[in-house]
């Protein structure tokens, strides 16, 4: 299949897409620069998935797997992640302003150069993640779970945290971690 064929499957039904996917897993999917804003993508199956400068500007992606997903340059600005797979997910340049990620797995995970500013990270994990100059600023981090994640030069400027567990993390001159929230 072309990228179009993957695209027009997708779009047809998310349970035939994750049937397929389930009889093909070993297929390497490469849906880079596709636009699919405001698509229901409840529990699609995006694993292993090249999504280099893919835009899902308002989607839902609840309950869906995107485990070691490439999310390179992507637009995700206002997409409903809550619930999701995003284990090993790789972050280089993604925007996700305005996203809700509660409840989502981030655990190691790479995000680099990211826009997460104004997301809801409510009960979020992201532990033994790699957050490298990213903006978290006016995000949500409630009970978020941060243990042993390497956070460098990160903005949390006006962000709400409260509750994180960040037992083992490391943080290095990252903006905005106020010195009650280090427990």
């Amino acid at each position: 299949m072309n990228n179009r064929d993957y695209l027009l499957y997708l779009l047809n039904n998310v349970q035939k897409w994750n049937y397929w996917r389930s009889l093909h897993p070993g297929v390497f999917i490469d849906l880079s620069g596709v636009t699919l804003s405001g698509y229901d993508l409840e529990g699609v199956n995006l694993s292993g998935c090249k999504l280099h400068g893919v835009t899902l500007i308002g989607s839902n992606l609840r309950f869906a797997n995107l485990s070691h997903a490439d999310l390179t340059d992507s637009n995700l600005i206002g997409v409903n992640l809550r619930l999701s797979n995003l284990r090993n997910a790789i972050f280089y340049k993604t925007t996700l302003q305005r996203s809700n990620l509660s409840e989502a797995n981030l655990v190691k995970s790479i995000i680099c150069e990211s826009d997460f500013s104004r997301t809801i990270l409510y009960e979020t994990e992201l532990a033994e993640a790699t957050i490298y100059k990213t903006d978290f600023s006016h995000a949500q981090l409630v009970n978020t779970h941060l243990g042993k994640a390497s956070i460098l030069m990160s903005n949390f400027e006006h962000a709400i945290i409260d509750g994180i567990d960040i037992r083992w993390a490391t943080i290095v001159h990252s903006n905005g971690f106020p010195p009650n929230s280090l427990q």
